[in-house]
């Protein structure tokens, strides 16, 4: 009996320092969106080199304690056990102190559905241990040597490299819950909905969804109250746990981003929400990856035009696709907000003017939002906002207290130096206006950037032309973060003319950060174009 109460505390013990030391696989599974598919693809990327590190973690777990029983078996069996035990947990700790070196580069959430994730982690793991621990132990007994004895539990240090195994286990089994536990949060969402008088406005498209979604409640607010789906959520379960926060009670206007990663994922946002009015910015490549090609983006997101009670207010660039696949809608519920709705437009390095033609009215506008890319989601934002009984002169005040957006070609200034913090950008359509907005810069100009992700297919023909563009630019200094898709843009930017002796490559961001501190001068812009995600 003893001896079972000593393996259970041992198998416990060792699995919470276990899944305390690995937090780090939590949280990229956090950031794979709880989809193992790419948690593990994370896990086998070749420029990552934490599964190596569990390896060599387990090889030193084999070796070192085994020594140090051995070393102390003439005290006997128990105390040399007990000495090696020091060791093996001694070496947990020697990784996970230096293994928070390498923090995460998005901050692991504590939320509900990750403290049950890592409860079942644990529980798997201490299971898996004490199963591997009890089987040791008998083979001791079963073999009867002294010597064999105090190796015998070399076995165990392969558990480090079953870790990720059993996260992806824990994943699956939660996962059940999970999905069962949030479809009735999101049908509950949709009944708060249905009992509610609030107007509803959609946000769709491949790229601007944010920006616009931010705008319009800014614009919106000089005539409604107004409440908006935060940050970048945008799935179903965003928009319960909006409906359901006390932001939501007693407005009059609800603002929905809705993304779409997959076929249905607009439809399935539609039937929750039931749209009165809509944006849709447009199309692009972004997300490719899961959608094949670019008539299935189109096909996908123009479900919000057929799905919106009222009127939606569209891009220019798709007027193309609207004419071709739905010429009855436009003009009658598809409106399209073409250019002719700014005019004298003036980029400027730090701001943006314009003259905004709505509702029959001109209103000269300045703003501090940057480059040729606002000036188009303003537009749209003022389109909606007029069709929803706005003023020409409501929409100009709202215009002038539109604040920059953060990590979405925000200007920042740090000790003399211009940033342009673009680090939530992923699509060609806003790398291309970023480039741009850097140039109108008078001092040197520096691109910091990773590449483009979710293209599928056309990634690297997408970074090839990024790396194009950067060499036609011809700025001071291009930094290439990273190892995912560098090639890709240095590969556009060597066959395009581009300084080679400007184009530097960098392993991490901290590498990046001790470039610029020595490079930087007072008057100097850097651009940080897409912050990849851990799990690109």
């Amino acid at each position: 009996m003893d001896d079972v109460i000593v393996r259970i505390v041992a198998a416990v013990v060792s699995a919470l320092v276990f899944c305390i030391m690995t937090w780090k696989l939590a949280g990229a599974m956090q950031q794979s969106g709880y989809k193992n598919g790419v948690f593990l693809r994370w896990l086998k990327r070749k420029d990552n080199l934490y599964f190596n590190r569990l390896w060599v973690l387990a090889l030193c777990l084999a070796l070192a304690p085994t020594v140090t029983s051995l070393c102390f078996a003439f005290l006997g069996r128990r105390v040399a056990l007990s000495v090696s035990a020091i060791v093996f947990f001694g070496l947990l700790l020697v990784f996970y102190r230096a293994d928070r070196k390498y923090a995460l580069k998005v901050p692991t959430a504590r939320t509900g559905r990750l403290s049950r994730l890592f409860a079942v982690y644990l529980l798997f793991v201490a299971c898996v241990a004490y199963f591997l621990i009890a089987f040791l132990w008998m083979l001791a007994r079963w073999n009867g040597s002294e010597l064999y004895a105090l190796i015998a539990y070399v076995p165990f240090a392969v558990m480090p490299t079953l870790l990720p195994v059993l996260l992806c286990a824990a994943n699956v089994t939660t996962g059940v819950f999970e999905n069962a536990k949030n479809r009735k949060f999101v049908k509950r969402a949709g009944q708060v909905l249905d009992e509610t008088q609030i107007l509803r406005v959609g946000v769709v498209g491949s790229y601007g969804k944010t920006s616009v979604k931010n705008i319009l409640k800014t614009l919106l607010s000089e005539k409604y109250s107004v409440v908006e789906t935060p940050a970048s959520y945008n799935t179903p379960i965003g928009v319960a746990k909006t409906v359901f926060s006390s932001e939501f009670e007693n407005k009059q206007v609800f603002i929905v981003e809705m993304g779409a990663r997959k076929a249905g994922d607009i439809a399935e946002l539609c039937d929750l929400v039931k749209p009165d009015y809509a944006v849709f910015t447009g199309v692009c490549e972004q997300h490719i990856a899961t959608f094949g090609n670019l008539e299935n983006v189109w096909t996908e997101k123009s479900e919000i035009v057929k799905r919106t009670a009222k009127s939606v207010v569209c891009g220019a660039s798709l007027r193309e696709y609207l004419q071709k696949d739905m010429p009855t809608a436009v003009g009658n519920k598809a409106l399209i907000a073409d250019g002719d709705m700014a005019r004298d437009v003036c980029l400027e390095a730090t701001k943006t003017a314009f003259t905004l033609c709505v509702g029959g009215e001109e209103v000269a506008v300045e703003t501090a939002l940057l480059g040729s890319v606002a000036v188009e989601n303003i537009v749209l934002a003022a389109a909606l906002a007029s069709e929803m009984g706005l003023t020409a002169a409501e929409i100009g005040r709202g215009i002038s207290k539109l604040q920059p957006i953060p990590h979405r070609l925000q200007l920042l200034k740090n000790g003399g130096v211009y940033i342009l913090d673009d680090g939530y950008n992923g699509n060609p359509r806003g790398a291309e206006e970023a480039i741009l907005a850097l140039g109108r810069f008078d001092g040197r100009k520096c691109v910091v950037t990773p590449g483009l992700v979710e293209c599928g297919v056309l990634e690297e023909q997408i970074n090839d032309r990024l790396g194009e563009q950067l060499a036609k630019a011809g700025f001071d200094k291009v930094i290439l973060v990273g190892d995912t898709l560098v090639g890709a843009v240095k590969s556009g930017f060597e066959r395009n003319g581009g300084d080679m002796q400007t184009l530097t490559t960098a392993k991490t961001l901290q590498a990046v950060q001790e470039l610029l501190t020595e490079w930087l001068t007072e008057g100097d812009a850097v651009l940080f174009l897409n912050d990849l995600p851990d799990v690109y």
